[in-house]
């Protein structure tokens, strides 16, 4: 039973890490294709992922983790 705990916050972890990646990826996209340097697009792209990353830990594993 623990171990089903462990590969579902796991499995929860690796779809909040990708999300994540794939949003900050979307913001590095949009802004390079509006013209802004190739080092702020990308400065904004972490920092969009970081973001969403901190988002999800809040609202989403903190919560799953409590209720294991």
């Amino acid at each position: 039973m623990k171990k089903d705990k462990k590969l579902y916050m796991t499995i929860v972890w690796l779809i909040c890490l990708f999300i994540s990646i794939d949003v900050g990826n979307h913001a590095l996209q949009f802004f390079e294709n509006i013209g802004l340097n190739v080092w702020g697009a990308r400065a904004v792209g972490a920092i969009a992922c970081v973001l969403m990353g901190t988002i999800f830990y809040y609202l989403w594993i903190k919560k799953v983790s409590e209720k294991n």
